[in-house]
């Protein structure tokens, strides 16, 4: 598995467990050297032009866990570091600015950020999936309110159309006389209220708390469009499929293409098997789940979706150890070219994250030490 799924997984793993408070996490020392399908040519390559984050100096400097960082429509950079409990501000070329939030339960404060989101204004919204809510700032970083009242918990994931409008996963939990069933939920929300408006995606499974391993066979990837159409995708080893909605809910299109299961390495799965345990020690799981997690054996079809700077929907292909992906017209569907990481100075495999306002790089499990990479397209 990608590790940019790593994050949602162990957040849906902590929750579905019923934990609590996530004690302070521990910088991840291990690293990716499995085979995969090599990088095919790719018509765009992403390229590492800086790089933010050192091992030893200044503490504004050195990050603890960066998960989540996003382009500013000023070209801030914002970065959410799990282990600090904050978000770090910086410039383009890695100065740091200011900071927002610190470990605790009061206003502005975090218990486990989960996902940071920058608003069309410039303002975050960071899920608190511990508290259970949504944190809002204004673009000038104050904090102005929290929604909650999420069950069992809040969004890990968003993408705001409007200040006041967003498009969410979220995990679901349902106990009814057939048994105890878990799922994922992607859908429209107002800032003003926890329940959803339009629903995009919702599926169900017969859930055992006492083997975590299915857990991910109903997740869920999206993406969204800036006139609000959603595209969703589930976690698939043996189907390419990506589904298309307009804002309304009604289909827009389905994308398919040809897929050949590829398994993992042996050293995939141990590394795999080890980061998520490790998350889920730390966020309080009890053993008896934790030691029952086993990573799927093979790989993943489709691990991200984005919508890029450039409009297009950007499809993460999960056959490759390393980032690349195939590049969709999100108005019809049409594939248009490949893109791919430029891979420079040793081997990475870096999470990409983006928006409408650029492409970074995050290496979540690094041999060294923790760094935000910013990314350029190279035609």
């Amino acid at each position: 598995m990608k590790h940019s799924l790593s994050s949602a997984l162990v957040f849906a793993l902590l929750l579905m467990a019923g934990c609590g408070t996530a004690d302070q996490p521990t910088q991840d020392t291990a690293t990716r050297t499995g085979s995969g399908p090599e990088i095919p040519e790719a018509d765009l390559w992403l390229t590492i032009s800086d790089s933010i984050g050192i091992e030893l100096g200044d503490s504004n400097l050195v990050l603890g866990m960066p998960a989540v960082a996003a382009w500013m429509p000023d070209n801030r950079l914002a970065v959410m570091d799990m282990q600090k409990y904050r978000i770090s501000i910086f410039t383009p070329g890695g100065d740091f600015i200011t900071s927002i939030g610190r470990q605790g339960s009061g206003p502005g404060e975090f218990l486990l950020p989960s996902w940071l989101s920058v608003t069309p204004s410039g303002g975050l919204a960071v899920c608190d999936a511990m508290a259970g809510e949504l944190d809002f700032f204004s673009p000038s970083l104050e904090y102005t309110g929290s929604l909650s009242g999420f069950f069992p918990s809040p969004p890990v994931i968003t993408v705001f159309l409007e200040d006041t409008a967003f498009v969410g996963m979220k995990p679901e939990f349902e106990r009814n006389d057939d048994g105890m069933f878990m799922g994922y939920l992607v859908a429209l929300w107002n800032t003003s209220s926890p329940q959803p408006v339009i629903t995009y995606h919702r599926e169900l499974a017969p859930f055992d708390p006492s083997d975590m391993s299915g857990i991910t066979g109903n997740m869920v990837v999206f993406a969204v469009s800036p006139e609000g159409s959603v595209f969703t995708s589930k976690f698939s080893t043996e189907a390419y499929s990506v589904n298309g909605w307009n804002p309304d809910g009604t289909p827009l299109f389905t994308i398919t293409e040809p897929f050949t299961r590829v398994p993992k390495t042996q050293e995939d799965i141990d590394t795999e098997r080890q980061y998520v345990r490790d998350r889920m020690r730390q966020g309080g799981a009890p053993d008896y789940m934790v030691e029952t997690y086993e990573p799927e054996p093979f790989r993943y079809a489709i691990v991200s979706l984005g919508i890029a700077p450039d409009g297009n929907l950007w499809v993460g292909q999960g056959s490759y150890n390393h980032p690349v992906f195939r590049v969709y017209d999100h108005l019809t569907g049409d594939y248009l070219f490949t893109a791919a990481l430029e891979l420079t100075g040793g081997t990475r495999d870096l999470t990409v994250q983006m928006n409408q306002w650029g492409f970074i790089g995050i290496d979540q499990i690094s041999a060294d030490w923790p760094r935000v990479y910013v990314l350029e397209e190279l035609y």
